[in-house]
């Protein structure tokens, strides 16, 4: 060591503070390559959770998606088993029979406000086609309380038959969010 602290000129204490300055920032350096790769790890694993948190979320609004489907479908069963003659009509518009024109109001609303941008993109043709049928099945059912009074036999199996057909249409749809479900992993 002196043989080379001579020929450098420096001594052995030089040579100390040399390597100790050299190991400081050597130190100083990994302490840096640490702190970004924690960094890095920790922002990957908050993205993954990000992620994993908005397929949950996705995963969930499916599942409200599919229930809503269900009661849709059920109401207007429901709701066409009600109305199945002239006179049940008839009944229905003079107040003499209860009909829920609330939940078909509810359910109406519900499918209107559904918020397709939130789901995923398997189910907005279907959420979209939901809503019409829904609208399209309360609209009828409006239409043959306001004019049961003049609506003629052909008229009237025409309603019965669009009602058998717009709840048929209802049970398809919430089969085929059913069906993507299960697809998707999620039964």
């Amino acid at each position: 060591m002196s043989m080379l602290c001579v020929s450098t000129e420096l001594s052995s204490s030089e040579w100390a503070s040399w390597v100790q300055a050299i190991g400081t920032i050597l130190a100083v350096i990994a302490a840096a390559c640490i702190a970004a790769w924690q960094s890095s790890m920790q922002h990957m694993s908050a993205l993954a959770l990000q992620k994993e948190e908005r397929r949950a979320r996705r995963v969930e609004l499916a599942k409200t998606f599919l229930a809503l489907c269900t009661n849709c479908a059920k109401a207007a069963r429901h709701f066409t088993e009600q109305m199945h003659d002239r006179e049940a009509v008839f009944k229905i518009a003079t107040r003499e029979t209860y009909f829920d024109f609330s939940e078909l109001q509810a359910l109406q609303n519900a499918t209107s406000n559904i918020p397709l941008h939130e789901l995923p993109h398997s189910l907005v043709s279907l959420a979209m086609v939901l809503g019409a049928t829904v609208r399209q099945y309360a609209q009828l059912v409006d239409m043959a309380v306001a004019r049961h009074r003049s609506m003629n036999a052909d008229e009237f199996a025409h309603l019965f038959t669009t009602l058998r057909e717009i709840t048929a249409s209802l049970e398809a749809t919430r089969d085929d969010v059913n069906a993507l479900k299960k697809a998707d992993g999620d039964a």
